[in-house]
Formats: structure tokens, sequence, C-alpha cells
């Protein structure tokens, strides 16, 4: 399976974790391909709008680019949505994490690590049940 079909399916377990627990959420197409769609799933309850990009990793640390990380806080922001990080590391769950709070590396990209979302990391049932 490659990169592209594992992260589509991350995506879909997400979406499906939101329909679980009452709450709305679409797929965006394209994400990831195209300029005008910087996020991956847009989810809503009530008056609460997340727009959120998912990553997965294999490994104890996952790096992002930080140019498709400014990308994605202009579009949560035009639509008004709270932006937020999903990724799943292999065998731990989903984790979420405000984009402020993206560890900056040395060549000035930034990174999510395993070991800092085990003592920090929000789980889904704190942010959306």
């Amino acid at each position: 399976m490659g990169n592209k079909e594992k992260g589509a399916n991350a995506e879909r377990e997400l979406l499906k974790m939101f329909d679980v627990n009452t709450w709305k959420a679409v797929r965006v197409a394209g994400s990831g391909l195209a300029d005008e769609s910087p996020c991956d799933l847009i989810a809503g309850k009530s008056r609460k709008k997340y727009c959120i990009e998912c990553k997965t990793s294999k490994d104890k640390k996952r790096y992002i680019d930080k140019r498709q990380i400014e990308d994605f806080l202009i579009f949560s922001e035009i639509f008004g949505m709270k932006p937020l990080i999903a990724v799943r590391f292999n065998h731990e769950g989903w984790f979420f994490i405000k984009p402020q709070k993206l560890e900056r590396t040395r060549s000035k990209g930034l990174a999510i690590s395993l070991e800092k979302e085990k003592k920090k990391g929000k789980r889904f049932g704190q942010i959306f049940v």
C-alpha cells in the first residue's frame, strides 16, 4: 500500500470517528494536490467548526512543510474554522495538535513527535465529544 492510499485510509478512519460521535464531517476532494484545498477534513457540530489536516507516521516523529501549514492556516481563517492537525502514529492512535504547538526544526520546518504528544497531546474524546 502506497503513502497516498495510507493517508486516504487514515482520513476515512477519522471521518468515521466523527460520524460515530454525531459530528458532521467531509473529506476535501484533492486535498494535498491543489492549492485550492489545503486541508483534508472539515468537521462541525452546532457552532463548532474545524479545519483538519491529517498526517500519519510509522516513525516517532512526523515532519511537515512550513508552507503547507501557512496555507492551511490561511484557509481555516478565511472560512472561520479552528485549525487542527490530526496525526496518527502507528499503534498509538490519533492525536490532535493546534498548529501553533508544532515543533520548529533546525531546517526551519515543523515537526510532531510521538514522545511529546503522549505527554501533552489531545485525543479525539478530549476535543470532539
